[in-house]
Order: C-alpha cells, then sequence, then structure tokens
C-alpha cells in the first residue's frame, strides 16, 4: 500500500473512531456559546452556588461561591452524622464515586481538564449538597445551622442557579448518590419527587402543577440534568393543526384595536395558550415577571436549541409568541390590566425590551407550537368588519381627547338635525 494512502487510513481510521464516540455530544451537558453568553453574562452565571466542573473557574474571583463550599462540607458531614457513620466511611463514598467518573466525564460535551482526585471531591461534595437540600426540603430535615436555606429568596435564588445550563453535575450521578444515602424516613420517596418538590417552589415561575405530572420510577437516560428533567416534565399541548405555519401575529394593542379580547386562565402550565375563535378572546396564563425571568428563559431556550430533545422546541415558541404580543411598553400595560402579566420589576418599558432581546436571541424552531392559534387569530382580525372596527378604534378612539371630539361632533349633529327638524314641521304648520 502507498504509504500516504497508508497515512490516510490511519488518519481516518482514528476520526471516525472518535465521531462515533462523540456522536452523542449534542445531548451532552456544554457550555453556554459565547455569542449567547455576551448578550447578558449575568443570566447564565450562579449567584449563589457553583455545581460542576464547568464552573469552577469562578471559585476563584467570585467571593460569596467560595464561601459556598462551606455549606457542601458541612451538608456531607451531617449527613454522615444522621446515618451513625464517621470520617472513616469517606473512603467508601469516595470508591463508589470512582466507579462514576468515567461515566460522568463522559457526560459533559468537553474534556473535564481536572486532577482526579479533585474531580471525585467535587461530584461528591454537589451531589450531596444538592441531594440534602432537596431531602431537606422534601421531608423537612432541616438544622439549627439551616437558617439560611431555609429563608425563599435563598431558595428561590438556589433554584435559579440549580436551573443554569452549565452549572449542571450529571443527572445520574445525583440518583446514585440518593440511592446510596436512603435513610428510613425517606423510603417511600423516589429521587424525582424530590427534585420537583424543590424546584416546583423555588423556580421564577409557576411553570407546573406537580399534581398534574405522572412519575415513573426510572429517570429518562436521555435527560442529563436537573433543567432537562424540569423541561421534561413541563405540562404541554402539542398542536399539530398548522405546525409549520409561522404567520405571525401582530402587537397586543394592534390585537385589541382589532377586537381581540384578552383573559387569564389557570392552564397546566405557562404554555397552555389557547383562543376561542368564535368569541375573539385569546387566553393566556399568568406569567410573573422578576429578576430571574429572563435568566431561566435563557438558559431553557439554550438547553432546546442544543439538545436534540423536542423538534416542537415549546419555550422557544412560547418566547416568539410573546414577542409577538410584546413590541412597546403600552403592550405591557395592556397585558398587566388584563393580569397575563404581573410585572414585579415595575418599568413596562424594560419588561417589553427583556421579551425583545429574548426572541431576537433564538432562532425559529422547524414547528410554530402556536401555529393554530396564530392561524385563528389572524383570520378573525382579517374579517371586514373586525378591521373596519380596528380603523375606527385606531384613527378615532385611540386618545380621550379624540374621543371628546368625536361625541362632541355627534352631539352637534344631533342637535342640527333636530333643528332642522323642528324648523321643517314649524314651516308646514
Amino acid at each position: 500500500m502507498d504509504a500516504d494512502v497508508s497515512i490516510a487510513v490511519q488518519n481516518l481510521t482514528y476520526e471516525l473512531a472518535r465521531v462515533s464516540k462523540e456522536s452523542s455530544a449534542v445531548s451532552k451537558i456544554r457550555r453556554v456559546p459565547q455569542h449567547l453568553r455576551t448578550e447578558n453574562v449575568k443570566a447564565y452565571e450562579p449567584q449563589i452556588i457553583a455545581i460542576g466542573p464547568l464552573n469552577c473557574h469562578l471559585l476563584n474571583n467570585k467571593i460569596l461561591l467560595a464561601e459556598m463550599q462551606k455549606p457542601k462540607v458541612l451538608y456531607l458531614k451531617k449527613l454522615l452524622q444522621r446515618r451513625g457513620e464517621d470520617l472513616s466511611n469517606l473512603e467508601r463514598y469516595l470508591v463508589a464515586t470512582r466507579e462514576l467518573e468515567e461515566k460522568a466525564r463522559f457526560c459533559y460535551a468537553e474534556p473535564i481538564h481536572m486532577y482526579r482526585f479533585k474531580f471525585l471531591e467535587m461530584l461528591l461534595l454537589d451531589a450531596c449538597f444538592i441531594v440534602e437540600l432537596f431531602r431537606k426540603f422534601k421531608l423537612d430535615l432541616w438544622d439549627d445551622d439551616d437558617d439560611v436555606f431555609q429563608t425563599s429568596w435563598v431558595r428561590k435564588k438556589l433554584g435559579r442557579d440549580l436551573l443554569l445550563a452549565d452549572n449542571q453535575l450529571p443527572l445520574f450521578v445525583l440518583q446514585e448518590f440518593f440511592d446510596a444515602t436512603k435513610m428510613p424516613e425517606d423510603k417511600e420517596t423516589n429521587f424525582q419527587d424530590l427534585i420537583l418538590s424543590f424546584l416546583s417552589k423555588a423556580l421564577p415561575l409557576q411553570l407546573l402543577k406537580v399534581s398534574k405530572i405522572g412519575l415513573s420510577s426510572d429517570l429518562d437516560p436521555n435527560i442529563k440534568h436537573l433543567l432537562g428533567f424540569i423541561h421534561n416534565y413541563v405540562p404541554r399541548i402539542i398542536r399539530p393543526a398548522y405546525a409549520e405555519n409561522w404567520n405571525f401575529i401582530v402587537c397586543a394593542t394592534n390585537l385589541k384595536e382589532a377586537g381581540i379580547k384578552f383573559e387569564k386562565i389557570e392552564g397546566e402550565s405557562l404554555l397552555s395558550i389557547d383562543f376561542d375563535k368564535d368569541a375573539g378572546i385569546l387566553k393566556i396564563p399568568t406569567l410573573t415577571i422578576d429578576d430571574d425571568t429572563e435568566s431561566f428563559f435563557r438558559n431553557i431556550s439554550v438547553y432546546e436549541q442544543f439538545f436534540p430533545i423536542d423538534a416542537h422546541a415549546p419555550f422557544i415558541n412560547y418566547l416568539k409568541f410573546m414577542d409577538c404580543l410584546i413590541n412597546t411598553a403600552k403592550d405591557v400595560e395592556l397585558l398587566c390590566e388584563n393580569k397575563i402579566l404581573h410585572n414585579c420589576l415595575g418599568d413596562d418599558e424594560v419588561v417589553a425590551n427583556m421579551f425583545n432581546r429574548l426572541g431576537d436571541s433564538v432562532a425559529l424552531p422547524l414547528y410554530n407550537f402556536y401555529g393554530d392559534i396564530f392561524h385563528n387569530v389572524n383570520k378573525y382580525c382579517d374579517r371586514h368588519w373586525n378591521i373596519w372596527i380596528a380603523n375606527l378604534r385606531h384613527n378615532y378612539f385611540n386618545t380621550p381627547w379624540t374621543i371628546i371630539s368625536v361625541f362632541a361632533a355627534l352631539f352637534l349633529l344631533i342637535l342640527t338635525l333636530t333643528q332642522t327638524l323642528f324648523s321643517v314641521l314649524a314651516y308646514f304648520q
């Protein structure tokens, strides 16, 4: 065989083998792409707790994150005490963790450049902290020195941090640690119950109602981390009709002018939007806007864009839907008046800009999750009567002064007609 051909065969054989091993890399834990991160760096960075190897570098320059390493050690110590174990049992836990190391490293899309002992320490401490935090919250096992974690704002920030796209530990590691440390008091509890119990209360948005979710006893092996777990269990209604239709709707104020009414509903989840095409009522669940809303949507949309999990990409579709509804502060004001938005930020302009940025940061999915709603809303607005009403409202009833002017003109017209009528009657008499 020719030498050049031989070398080429060796190189291609190596590349083919490497591609085969990395073929599932798109479903692994990965860093947020730089072009997205630069749009809002803080939205992707932990505020209280750093988890996993991708954010270890933050411990060197963020004091609070470094300080939060101490509670991780304390939680491990408290767990050993609760189980009647001592420091000699650490070896058993680390040996068990070492058995998970290779699989855990392979859960990340990039090579993890950490010494083996540091990687094992990180896996054990992070897994222990998360599992114990969930366990304490669900089973009310708080210790006297847990005061800070019992406050609602800290739990909320912890929930935010645990749902950052690259602030993650492999989910199977958490499951293995939970199984290895089960106590009599949580014998009837599975790990999925613990996850949902904590995150459903800590989420910045009331995305899901746990009571409506049927949990299987085993974790889906395709779900790599907590963010993926929450995404998988958010109730949704798949709408097959007009799935490829991307004829966007106009903003909320224009829809109102066309006769569309808005109504808040109590749906299964934030994604459960509906349209009554006969009455022209757009029914949307309430969304609370706070300091963590943008962070959640940015991270969940990163997950949908870079993990081959759901061609419908429901959260990105929701962002596109809200981006259609909201162009300016007037749209936010209208949605707040109808209880569809609860603006905890105070400034309607800030909320409008947030949704415009979020809408611009995501690519259009293959399918329009709300395609049938877009179709029916546009069809309703295209009716000639509704167009006439919309023009009338826009041109003559858009401000109090124009309304007063129109009614004044009508009043004068009626007076003139009345005067003319009486003049005619007087003439014939």
